[in-house]
């Protein structure tokens, strides 16, 4: 079990971590441009019958499922730019 009273966590850490969740966002919303441009590019090429039809079924529903993580990373973005604040708050205390 941890002692949460001998846990150190620094601003560093927390805009490293941010930079992170920043750039998995980025990849994700990326892929998800991506995805859904190759199959606008599959529809101007000639596709369009009801195979092409379940392909945008299927690329709606990759869409919808990386939708949720972005969000998950935005929840988390929050929270560390909150546990930032309480550090500097912590750091700006003068005993």
């Amino acid at each position: 079990m941890v002692n949460l009273a001998s846990v150190s966590v620094g601003k560093t850490a927390i805009t490293n971590a941010e930079n992170v969740c920043s750039g998995a966002i980025q990849d994700l919303n990326k892929s998800m441009e991506k995805l859904k441009r190759s199959y606008a590019d599959a529809g101007s090429n000639g596709w369009g019958d009801n195979k092409y039809k379940q392909l945008g079924d299927i690329v709606n529903g990759c869409v919808d499922k990386l939708q949720s993580p972005i969000e998950d990373l935005f929840d988390c973005l929050k929270k560390l730019e909150e546990m930032y604040k309480a550090i500097e708050a912590y750091e700006d205390t003068n005993l």
